[in-house]
């Protein structure tokens, strides 16, 4: 016997039956009603699978514009055997001026992707305010890069509330940049007077003691992730390096490349030919983030397929009452000559077709409610998300590949009834039919 997939093309009488069959039940409308219950359960698991693999596309989409818009895309730090390297930080005048360009200028082609490179002093520090304290990675940047971030600002201090004015004298105290998450939740506003305090302790005329220096918040920025608001505080790096009592040092490179889509590669070229130091890019800095978005990606593409797989042992129960019904019809296909694979390939085609139905209109229904979504944005999220609506992308993949994957599913459901179709007894269905 041919198989009941073959005869769905080779026999075309077969698809054309089904489809009567399907549009026929007879008077009975309980079986009317479960195949429109199974066409239901299609389409919605299908409009619920590329609903949510849009949004989830779309925060991943949003989270790599934020990604994009800050000047962070590959880092370059010191090695431990990088030469001139002690504890994390390397000479500036001999790695700025000479060998990072030299690195990063080796093949034009490569060279003219860098838009900059900036030398960073980075540590880890805790800032205090009040009673209120929290960890910090403080960055020591360049004048050039402060003028970048000052793009980014939101809140600004005026000049005069920089200075320090507690003792005789008015001193201008070196200003700090903090992130609006980390402004929330220490309450910071421009202007306020922060300690950093190191970890790194220090000499003093009794005991060892934490390096402290005051500092002066002259802005809040609010750009990249709410980790990196939370979490980085910028300033001059040469108040950085006078707070690490450290002179002419730098701890780090970040690089900025004109196409941010280009920096894992470029990143991959720096590691080849710079093995003395270790060259991260945007992904693998945030790989915990991208993890996590794929993680739940998956979770909720597994929990929604379970709708279709329901669906489809609604398909199985109205094929299966189908046969019942048309047992006869069966018979006479067969006394008049129908293989086992044709009779087969009949039940095969009806479930196919609600399949397809299902599938079809469940795509259609997901397009236009991403549609609603994007244009519309009427679903607010709380404060503790970055995003205030759901972001929706636009991905045919999803849209082709989630109502294949239904259609497959419903074609192994369907299996099961045909094949009982295809063994009845043409005497059994004619006498009892």
């Amino acid at each position: 016997m041919s198989g009941p997939i073959q005869h769905l093309w080779r026999s075309p009488w077969t698809t054309w039956v089904g489809l009567r069959y399907l549009k026929s039940k007879k008077n009975s409308r309980f079986l009317s009603l479960i195949t429109l219950l199974s066409i239901l359960g299609v389409g919605v698991g299908v409009t619920a699978m590329i609903t949510v693999l849009s949004v989830m596309d779309g925060f991943e989409a949003s989270l790599k514009q934020r990604l994009m818009s800050s000047d962070l895309h590959v880092l370059i730090t010191p090695r431990p055997d990088t030469p001139g390297f002690s504890a994390g930080f390397v000479p500036k005048d001999d790695y700025t001026q000479s060998k990072i360009p030299a690195l990063l200028s080796t093949d034009p082609a490569f060279a003219s992707q860098i838009s900059a490179i900036w030398p960073i002093v980075s540590t880890e520090a805790i800032m205090k305010i009040g009673r209120k304290v929290s960890g910090i990675s403080l960055k020591g940047v360049t004048p050039e890069r402060l003028e970048r971030l000052k793009s980014q600002m939101i809140e600004n201090a005026e000049p005069q509330m920089l200075t320090d004015r507690q003792g005789p004298q008015s001193i201008r105290l070196p200003g700090v940049f903090v992130g609006q998450e980390l402004a929330y939740e220490l309450g910071l506003i421009p202007g306020d007077q922060v300690t950093m305090i190191s970890p790194t302790e220090t000499e003093g005329p009794l005991e060892s003691v934490p390096r402290m220096k005051k500092y002066v918040v002259e802005g809040v920025y609010k750009g990249g992730t709410p980790e990196q608001e939370l979490h980085t505080v910028f300033a001059g790096e040469d108040a950085v390096r006078s707070f690490l009592r450290r002179a002419d040092v730098v701890s780090q490179w970040e690089v900025t490349i004109k196409n941010f889509d280009n920096a894992p590669m470029i990143a991959d070229v720096l590691r080849k030919a710079a093995p003395e130091f270790r060259v991260q890019d945007w992904v693998q800095l945030n790989s915990h983030l991208f993890a996590s978005l794929r993680l739940e990606r998956f979770a909720m593409s597994v929990a929604l397929a379970f709708i279709i797989v329901v669906a489809s042992f609604n398909i199985v129960t109205t094929l299966t009452l189908m046969v019942l019904e048309k047992r006869k019809e069966i018979s006479i296909l067969k006394a008049m000559g129908a293989e086992h694979g044709q009779v087969a390939a009949i039940f095969l085609a009806e479930g196919l077709l609600i399949g397809i139905l299902g599938a079809g209109g469940g795509a259609l229904l997901a397009f236009v409610l991403c549609l609603i979504l994007r244009r519309y944005e009427f679903i607010a999220l709380p404060d503790i998300y970055y995003d205030r609506t759901l972001p929706v992308t636009f991905q045919w993949s999803y849209y082709g590949g989630v109502a294949l994957c239904a259609v497959v599913i419903v074609l192994f459901a369907c299996l099961y009834p045909s094949k009982r179709a295809a063994h009845l007894n043409p005497l059994d269905g004619i006498r009892f039919g």
